[in-house]
């Protein structure tokens, strides 16, 4: 328990930061999880609108203090993976250029 006036403040204002801090933190973690679930179920160009969202939330947050550069970055680096490797699952191949070369 605090034993100084300042101490007991400090209590105070720490207990409303973390009430604060866990509602911004939670909607953050539900939009990136909302992004993952669109991403999963295939529709790329909702899934990019809803990754593009994700991360300016994860980027506002690193901003502020709320989480750490490194976390907020390495987030968005595994929610940008996984809207890439869904991307080049639906894009059909390239057809290649057949010439004399391979033709032989």
């Amino acid at each position: 328990m605090p034993t100084t006036k300042t101490a007991e403040k400090e209590m105070r204002t720490a207990e409303r930061r973390a009430k604060r801090n866990q509602s911004i933190l939670k909607a953050t973690k539900t939009q990136v999880t909302k992004a993952e679930g669109v991403i999963a179920a295939g529709n790329m160009e909702l899934a990019q609108a809803e990754v593009k969202i994700a991360i300016r939330s994860l980027d506002k947050e690193a901003e502020r203090g709320k989480v750490h550069p490194n976390n907020a970055a390495r987030r968005k680096s595994r929610l940008m993976k996984k809207l890439n490797a869904a991307t080049k699952a639906v894009k059909p191949a390239k057809a290649v250029k057949t010439t004399k070369a391979t033709k032989k």
